[in-house]
């Protein structure tokens, strides 16, 4: 199924052969790197002088044995954008079309229309779930599905019986982006991309692991797809430091939870709290809110401007009206934003 999906030029691309895809170990004279050294160290992090195996292969086994998949179903990359942009590459051509349930993240719209392919909103339903009865009427040549579980801005979680139903019915890659699922109370859908093979699944160390400056996303997938990725990725598109920080968080999954529930634990306080002042705080299993209120917007530039209180206004947002996505943040923060939240209303 995969190949029959894939873009004939991809299909038929020899890929770029890099100096350390082709040798791993050696004296190197091969790739005009500094001998002598580098002007910066990294503790735990040698060899910066060097460019850094173009696979992380290190890091994909890492990460394999945490998720519970084979090393040669794991992509990594300079977040979970660089994913999107190549998934996008891969399999649509520029006369073919992506779907996009929404209301979503906005970086699968942005992706879409920088390759120049089309785009089809998909609109969720009323409690933003999936209609899998009205897939017909967007996937007539249309070869990718970006969905996202639990969703952003919204913060619900997708059944994996509707995730499982929509793989079957649609014919072309179902991406399913897992940003915040350590954070939900149902499993991630990685280990199905053994039986399902038109499912893409998204991770990324941005969010409960507290790595977003490191910039280190992956995907799980079919092998066939993994190696379609890697053979139109840029050469070396995760560093040394980047891949290493990422190992060592692995390792500490134990300080990951510990964090997670304290979040989880604020998630609901603030929930309640906004809801004793009238605020609409739709149900999340993210490390966010989403809620509403009447006149929202210019109470979220009040919040920035006056207070120096960022919240996401996403009020503009098609469904999203008089919204905003509130992160949940420390104690000592949060009891700042909802105090302030209170004397504006």
């Amino acid at each position: 199924m995969i190949d029959n999906l894939v873009r004939k030029n991809v299909k038929n691309l020899k890929p770029y052969a890099s100096a350390r895809s082709l040798y791993q170990e050696g004296v190197f004279f091969d790739a005009n790197e500094n001998a002598l050294g580098s002007t910066v160290t990294v503790p735990d992090v040698p060899d910066l002088n060097r460019y850094p195996d173009p696979k992380s292969a290190d890091l994909r086994k890492a990460i394999a044995a945490y998720v519970g998949v084979d090393p040669a179903q794991v992509f990594v990359g300079n977040g979970s954008d660089e994913a999107i942009d190549l998934l996008i590459r891969v399999f649509v051509e520029p006369n073919e079309a992506v779907i996009i349930v929404e209301p979503t993240y906005g970086m699968y719209k942005v992706a879409a229309e920088t390759a120049g392919v089309e785009i089809r909103p998909w609109p969720l339903t009323g409690s933003f779930q999936l209609d899998l009865s009205s897939l017909g009427t967007v996937s007539a040549g249309a070869k990718l599905i970006f969905s996202c579980s639990p969703n952003n801005p919204t913060g619900n979680l997708l059944p994996i019986e509707d995730v499982r139903g929509l793989c079957s019915k649609f014919k072309g890659i179902v991406v399913l982006d897992e940003a915040y699922i350590e954070f939900a109370s149902q499993p991630s859908l990685a280990e199905k991309v053994r039986e399902i093979e038109n499912l893409v699944v998204l991770r990324t160390f941005s969010k409960a692991w507290g790595l977003a400056g490191i910039r280190v996303g992956y995907a799980i997938a079919h092998p066939k797809v993994i190696g379609y990725m890697d053979r139109i990725k840029a050469p070396y598109n995760l560093g040394r430091v980047s891949a290493a920080l990422a190992q060592r968080a692995l390792k500490n999954k134990d300080d990951m939870l510990r964090m997670r529930e304290r979040i989880l634990a604020e998630r609901l306080r603030v929930a309640r709290e906004l809801k004793e002042v009238n605020f609409n705080v739709f149900e999340s299993e993210a490390n966010f809110l989403l809620v509403q209120y009447p006149g929202m917007s210019k109470i979220a530039t009040i919040l920035a401007e006056e207070y120096g209180l960022i919240i996401r206004d996403f009020s503009g947002r098609e469904r999203l009206e008089d919204c905003a996505r509130i992160t949940i943040g420390t104690p000592e923060q949060n009891d700042r934003l909802v105090e302030t939240l209170k004397k504006i209303v």
